[in-house]
């Protein structure tokens, strides 16, 4: 039942275009999205990290859930801001990984490897405990963390603070 509802609320928000979490298109995000599954959300990263890997930049990662209210005020914040912030994201390869609160379990593919949220987390170094909505990482070209990143929306909602996080040397 909490599926099905899950699936009916991301209709909705995608037929009726009201205010759901994404990255603004003006920064170019590699959008990355799983087929539907009731069981697990596989979401691809392969081309993430080929292009970070081409391009010698770090991954900013953002997981967010198009019907998580603080991933909304971040979508918001990041439109409200372009200009400052688009310097600063072009210097990182941008991912907005679209998914939902509820529903199935997370997965990740690097090339030919799956791996569960918790292998994700071991394999880039985050040290967090939990699943919160939005989460954040920033990673090397050879999928290393470059650092732990704050958690809490509010450390993302703020343009100094943004820049800040988003440095990578």
């Amino acid at each position: 039942m909490n599926q099905l509802v899950a699936v009916l609320a991301l209709l909705a928000c995608n037929a009726a275009q009201i205010a759901c979490a994404a990255v603004p298109a003006e920064l170019h995000p590699l959008v990355v999205e799983a087929p539907f599954s009731f069981f697990v959300r596989e979401f691809d990263l392969t081309k993430a990290f080929e292009k970070a890997k081409a391009q010698d930049k770090p991954m900013f990662i953002y997981l967010d859930a198009r019907d998580c209210p603080p991933c909304q005020e971040y979508s918001k914040f990041l439109s409200a801001n372009l200009e400052r912030l688009k310097p600063h994201f072009e210097k990182v390869v941008l991912v907005d990984i679209r998914t939902t609160l509820r529903g199935s379990t997370l997965s990740f593919r690097i090339r030919d490897r799956n791996y569960s949220f918790e292998e994700f987390k071991s394999l880039v170094g985050d040290s967090n405990i939990e699943l919160s909505y939005p989460y954040f990482w920033l990673i090397s070209p050879a999928g290393h963390q470059v650092r732990q990143l704050p958690r809490g929306s509010s450390n993302y909602t703020e343009v100094e603070k943004h820049i800040e996080i988003l440095k990578t040397r």
